[in-house]
């Protein structure tokens, strides 16, 4: 259970510091310590690195097309996502099969929060951060992020139970 509260603490941490905090190094050593701490509690160690380097591959990717097609627009006209936002998807990597692992239960559930939560998400980022923008129309840009969540969040719940990933003891 600790390892639960842990990970949901350091998460808790992650998402406003990531968003708040202007400087890309003190965001970076954030994240490596968070990973790190990740590292030390979880069970497989390397099964957990192919993990957070699979969610962040898949984060990316979608944010880059978000960003690129102009749906999200970075204040430093690049049509790449800003470093801070590539970060914290390490961050929300370590939390996707711990602290939010309630969202494993239900594919629903999942989509569910995912179209809720993941706009929710980008919009209060933009708002608090102001370096990303939507794109007008505003309600064409929250609809295919709608989308995209609706089946990315439980993309990675059913992408979790894969062998691959899954949790087993070291030998």
């Amino acid at each position: 259970m600790w390892r639960f509260v842990v990970n949901a603490v350091l998460f808790d941490i992650a998402w406003p510091l990531c968003v708040l905090v202007d400087s890309v190094a003190i965001i970076a050593a954030f994240t490596l310590a968070n990973l790190l701490v990740h590292l030390l509690i979880v069970a497989n160690k390397p099964r957990e690195w192919l993990w957070v380097a699979t969610i962040w591959i898949c984060g990316a990717a979608m944010d880059t097309v978000v960003f690129s097609t102009g749906l999200l627009v970075n204040d430093s006209g690049s049509p790449f996502p800003p470093p801070w936002l590539l970060l914290l998807w390490v961050n929300f990597a370590t939390a996707l099969r711990y602290s939010m692992f309630f969202l494993q239960k239900s594919a629903w559930l999942a989509a569910a929060l995912g179209a809720f939560f993941g706009p929710f998400s980008y919009w209060t980022g933009s708002w608090l951060n102001g370096t990303v923008e939507f794109s007008q129309p505003v309600i064409l840009s929250v609809g295919v992020l709608v989308i995209l969540w609706a089946f990315f969040l439980p993309f990675t719940t059913w992408l979790s139970r894969r062998r691959i990933f899954s949790e087993v003891p070291d030998a």
